[in-house]
Parts: structure tokens; C-alpha cells; sequence
């Protein structure tokens, strides 16, 4: 991958333009067609689309917007311009509208391989003919990448042939969209700051883990639209490094190893979890922050020696902020204790922070610790500092009929507890806990929100791998794991 924020290159496909819908157009002065007091010489000449080379893409202070400026084609009547993220080219952005001027500013995101095309469209007044074909511009809003890795590779070979080296910032390393990638042995990324992807949003590579397969780390780290097969190893799916890197121990915060960088798995496919999905290798961490987002994660958990899927304990650590969005996370094997299990002298202050938290927004969990306990972190419990985000959520056969309960602990006054609009469906019922007429008379004591959905979300088939919501008022208030919604 080219470093540049940037990547063009000048393609000559021709296809149909579809919809329309962008957010500004802009006329520029003296664009040859737009100015009275300008008349071009250029007359009766079959006119040619700008050169890709020539188009500028500048992004908006703020990163959401994008302006596309390209110069003036003399004796033009306009262009016509469409505007594509290229991994749903059917649905264009922006699609035969004509410009009557040299900029448009669309809509961005980070993340995200684009194409723009223009063709310069004639004058008939100057008798000025279209030009024969339009220009393309592909270019990307992928952070700048360090190195790209090649499809077939072994990820633990490739890193000891191409040690991390010392940087402040992130290092981007791309896997090819679509490719296959293994991963043979454990492989610690010790305290880099990484951030491993697939150049597509759409079309995900896949690292297969061999029997002892694993990631480990303790600094930044970031996976982005990847699928993971984790079905033939015995070990963490993810784990804190074994030995934490130099100048990592907090004295003053009760020997802490301070992992501030966020662990962010986002947009990926994690399946064939036979254990743990992140462990602590018996080593004093706290991690700052850790976020799953647009995530589903298969459990096939079989006998394992915590019982736990999160387990942050036998170091004596904890996560201090841990969140879950628009993801899915089942079940299909044996058992397990916690889904979160913290050791129980792990707390905000204890690793120099004023705050802790736990959030689930928008997720669907199936069959997670059906018999035991969603969390266990008695360092947590009852304390003001303690705050919790708990909406939207579908949980089905979880946590032995206790969810909110196991979630929480205690109740502590003065921490921001929040629920709202959850179902708790076990065994064929809905939990009483949250229930309208609980929180009335008084019996319930964790979701007090007097709006817990008390119909069957009518999974479509979860055993399978399929969540789609059935339930009236699951859809209503559009609850659970987006990617499952109608």
C-alpha cells in the first residue's frame, strides 16, 4: 500500500450511472462556462474528461465531509459526476448528476475505498461534444499503512522475520481483502502500539490459528475486518504478554502494568472459541479501555479450567472500561462461569482512575454462561464510581435468569446505572428481574427502568448461528444486534 493518505490511479471501466444524491455542489468562477464576462476559444473539438492526476481530495476539518475539485476543462457545459464507495458499487453516493461548475463535497468515513468519476460533458452553443469517456479516481481513507502483508502467509514466521520496530505512533499492517493468512504459534506484539486490517470493508482476509495459535500483547491493539477461525487451538484467543514490557509497572498504583492503549476488535468474525477470548497469562494488568464493535463471536466452549470467556483475575488486574456494540456472542458448547470475570481487588482507584465501567449497547448473547454468572468483579461492586450501560440488548438462556443482577453486583448511589428496553428470555420465559410489575412493587433492585420487554424475541434459529428477531417488540424498539434487524 502506497504511503499516502491517498491512493489514485486513472481506470478506464465504463459502467452505468445510477440514483442521485450528494451533499454539495460548487460552481468555481472562470470554469469556462459559467462566467459571462469569459468566452473559451475552444469550438467544435470533441472535449476530454480531467486527467485523474489533476484531482484533489481534501477532507473536511472534522473527517466527515470530503470536497473533489478537478480543473477546468475550457469550452465544457457541465460535468457529470458519480460518486461510489466501491465495495457496493450498486448503490452509488452520488450518480449522474451534472455539475455545473469544478467541485462537489460528499459525505466521509474512515475506512473506506472510494471511486469518483466525471466526464466532461459539451457546449452545443460552441459546438463542444462530450467527451468519449469518463475519468475514475480510486482512493482510499485507510490510515497510512506501514506494511502489507501477502496472502498464504504465516503470521507468527512473517513477525520474526520482520521485527516491530520502536515508534510513538500506531503501526498499520494490511492483509490482502480475501486473503488467507495462518497463524502457527503464539505471537507476541509485546508493547507496539498495532493495528492488524484487511483493506476491505467488505471482503474480510481470514487468519486460520494452528494448535497453539494466539495473539498476545500489552500496548495498543487493533483488529479490523478480519475473520478468525480459532477452532483448532488450545489456546486464549487473545492474552495479555506473559512478560510485560520494561517500564510498564505502576509502582504508585498498586504494581499495576499499565496498558493505556485501547484493545479495539472491531468488525470482525471470531469463531471456534474453545476457551478463553482474552486472558490476563496470570500477569498484574489493567487495560485502560477494551471495545468490541460489530463483532460476532462463536463460542464452542469445551472443558475449560476458569470457566470464564473474559478472565482478567489470576494476575490480580482488571479492565476498567470495557464495552460491547452491535454485537452478537453465543454459545454452542459446553458451559461456562463468566462471561466477565475480574480479580476481586480490581477497581478504578486501585490503577490511578477516577471512574470504572461496563456497557452492552445493542448486542444479542445467546446461551452464555446459561448456568453461571454474567460477571464477577467484587472490586466493582456496590461502589459510586461504578457505572453500567446496559440498552438494547437481547439476551437469551444467559446467566442462569440473573442477567442484570450478575451484571451489576450491587447497586452503589451516585454511579450511573443505566437499562433500558432489554429482554431477558431464559428457558422459555421472560426473567422476572426488570419486569414492569417487579420494579413496582419494589422486588426489583438492578434494572429499574419499568420498560424490560417481556416478549419471546423468537430467535430464528441461534443453535445455528441466526438471530433474526421475530418478537413485536424486539422490532418496535429495533433491540439487539443490528446486523440481525430487518
Amino acid at each position: 500500500m502506497k504511503r499516502n493518505q491517498f491512493l489514485t490511479r486513472m481506470r478506464t471501466v465504463a459502467y452505468a450511472l445510477l440514483g442521485l444524491g450528494v451533499l454539495t455542489l460548487a460552481s468555481c468562477a472562470q470554469d469556462g462556462f459559467d462566467d459571462e464576462t469569459f468566452q473559451s476559444s475552444v469550438r467544435n473539438a470533441v472535449l476530454e474528461s480531467p486527467d485523474a492526476g489533476d484531482i484533489t481530495v481534501t477532507p473536511s476539518a472534522d473527517g466527515k465531509s470530503q470536497t473533489i475539485s478537478w480543473p477546468v476543462v475550457e469550452g465544457a457545459g457541465g460535468y457529470l459526476v458519480s460518486f461510489f464507495d466501491t465495495g457496493n458499487l450498486d448503490q452509488p453516493i452520488v450518480a449522474d448528476s451534472i455539475v455545473d461548475g469544478c467541485t462537489i463535497t460528499v459525505k466521509r468515513e474512515e475506512d473506506v475505498n472510494y471511486r469518483f468519476q466525471v466526464l466532461t460533458l459539451g457546449n452545443k452553443a460552441m459546438g463542444n461534444s462530450d467527451a468519449a469517456a469518463p475519468t475514475l479516481l480510486d482512493y482510499n481513507t485507510f490510515a497510512e499503512a506501514f506494511a502489507a502483508i501477502p496472502t498464504g502467509t504465516d503470521l507468527y514466521e512473517y513477525f520474526q522475520a520482520n521485527p516491530i520496530p520502536d515508534s510513538e505512533e500506531a503501526l498499520y499492517y494490511d492483509l490482502e481483502p480475501g486473503g488467507s493468512y495462518t497463524l502457527s504459534q503464539p505471537l507476541d506484539f509485546s508493547n507496539h502500539n498495532i493495528v492488524l486490517r484487511t483493506t476491505s470493508k467488505t471482503d474480510y482476509a481470514t487468519i486460520t490459528y494452528g494448535e497453539t495459535g494466539s495473539m498476545e500483547y500489552c500496548g495498543g491493539f487493533s483488529l479490523k475486518y478480519l475473520n478468525i477461525d480459532c477452532s483448532a487451538s488450545s489456546k486464549p484467543t487473545f492474552a495479555f504478554s506473559a512478560t510485560p514490557a520494561e517500564g510498564m509497572l505502576d509502582a504508585a498504583n498498586n504494581n499495576h502494568n499499565q496498558i493505556t492503549e485501547p484493545t479495539a476488535i472491531m468488525n470482525c468474525n471470531i469463531t471456534g472459541v474453545k476457551g478463553m477470548l482474552l486472558y490476563d497469562n496470570k500477569v498484574k494488568y489493567c487495560l485502560k479501555t477494551f471495545l468490541l464493535d460489530n463483532c460476532t463471536v462463536h463460542l464452542e466452549s469445551e472443558n475449560m479450567t476458569n470457566g470464564s470467556i473474559i478472565y482478567i483475575y489470576d494476575g490480580g488486574g482488571f479492565i476498567n472500561d470495557l464495552t460491547f456494540t452491535n454485537s452478537t456472542i453465543w454459545n454452542t458448547g459446553a458451559n461456562h462461569n463468566y462471561l466477565i470475570r475480574y480479580n476481586n481487588s480490581g477497581r478504578c482507584d486501585r490503577a490511578g482512575y477516577a471512574t470504572n465501567s461496563i456497557n452492552f449497547l445493542n448486542c444479542t448473547m445467546y446461551n452464555i454462561a446459561k448456568s453461571g454468572q454474567m460477571c464477577n468483579h467484587g472490586g466493582f461492586d456496590g461502589r459510586a464510581t461504578s457505572n453500567y450501560d446496559i440498552e438494547d440488548c437481547i439476551f437469551v438462556d444467559c446467566g442462569n435468569n440473573q442477567v442484570p443482577r450478575r451484571i451489576v453486583g450491587r447497586r452503589g448511589a451516585g454511579a450511573e446505572i443505566v437499562f433500558n428496553h432489554n429482554t431477558y428470555w431464559f428457558d422459555g420465559a421472560p426473567e422476572t428481574e426488570g419486569a414492569p410489575e417487579s420494579v413496582e412493587t419494589g422486588t426489583s433492585t438492578y434494572d429499574d427502568s419499568h420498560n424490560a420487554l417481556q416478549g419471546d424475541p423468537a430467535l430464528a434459529d441461534p443453535d445455528n448461528g441466526n438471530f433474526t428477531p421475530s418478537g413485536a417488540e424486539q422490532l418496535q424498539y429495533k433491540t439487539g444486534d443490528p446486523r440481525w434487524l430487518p
